[in-house]
């Protein structure tokens, strides 16, 4: 493998892909550059012209076009304000996580795919498998699109499973939000030649030579409650008892004491006077 992912057909240059004539602005530049987004593709400025492309975004960044303009026009004077700026970083990956489902966007996504940009999958059996970025999980381990909710994870074509980015993995900050939940899929349907074989290579937990069954944790985890039920029903019924005993203890030390307390001041005998012969 060598750490790139496998194709199953020659891969021949992919196209829409011109990085080098694409008309970016200094801004974006600057953004694609950082090391923390090194995941995120090259907006074309063309795309964020085009309004129909921005629909919506009014609802999450109701100054939207003041965010495109610093995006489209790096040196405007509201540049300089740093909320702006990071108005605009969000306006950013919200387009972006747009774009990318675009065929133009598609085809920069397969291109860093292919040279292994987004990682490999941690899984041993995956054989450091090329992966995708895709949304962070939210509430209860649900994919979630909202900006802010988490930084972006990673999808496994091979096993299917979402991942987080190993420590110290270029681009691994970023929110998920600018990728979304679809991302690795519309890959896929739309570039079904960079889909790979499934395969049920899954690991098999054995006891001594022997599968252990996929119910075997469930039946030891009730066996194991069950267990701990009757001990401690034991030890409640043990301790009340004992507590049941001490107290009929108590009322008969009680009881005893103030029989022979009465009894010993009935007949308290004076003791006789000595007399004393003298001589």
């Amino acid at each position: 493998m060598n750490g790139r992912v496998v194709l199953w057909r020659p891969l021949e240059r992919l196209k829409y892909i011109d990085d080098v004539n694409m008309n970016l602005s200094p801004w974006m530049q600057r953004l694609l550059n950082k090391p923390e987004n090194s995941f995120m593709c090259a907006v074309d400025s063309s795309y964020v012209l085009d309004k129909f492309n921005l629909v919506g975004l009014e609802e999450m960044l109701p100054d939207y076009q003041t965010a495109a303009r610093v995006v489209l026009q790096p040196y405007s004077r509201v540049a300089a304000d740093s909320n702006t700026q990071s108005e605009a970083e969000l306006f950013y990956g919200l387009v972006h996580a747009r774009y990318v489902m675009t065929p133009r966007g598609i085809a920069k996504i397969l291109e860093k795919y292919v040279a292994g940009c987004f990682g490999h999958c941690p899984r041993d059996k995956c054989k450091r498998f090329s992966v995708l970025p895709i949304v962070g999980c939210h509430f209860a381990y649900r994919l979630s699109d909202e900006a802010g909710a988490d930084t972006v994870r990673i999808y496994c074509p091979r096993c299917m499973e979402v991942y987080v980015p190993p420590a110290g993995t270029k681009g691994a900050a970023v929110d998920g939000a600018y990728f979304g939940t679809g991302l690795p899929h519309m890959v896929f349907m739309t570039r079904p030649e960079y889909t790979p074989p499934r395969f049920n290579d899954r690991y098999v937990a054995k006891l001594y030579g022997f599968r252990v069954h996929d119910s075997a944790y469930d039946f030891q985890r009730h066996e194991g409650n069950e267990q701990r039920r009757s001990v401690q029903q034991r030890a409640g019924s043990t301790s009340a008892a004992m507590t049941t005993s001490a107290g009929n203890r108590a009322k008969t030390s009680t009881v005893t004491s103030s029989i022979l307390g009465t009894t010993t001041t009935a007949h308290r005998l004076t003791p006789p006077a000595r007399h004393h012969k003298f001589h």
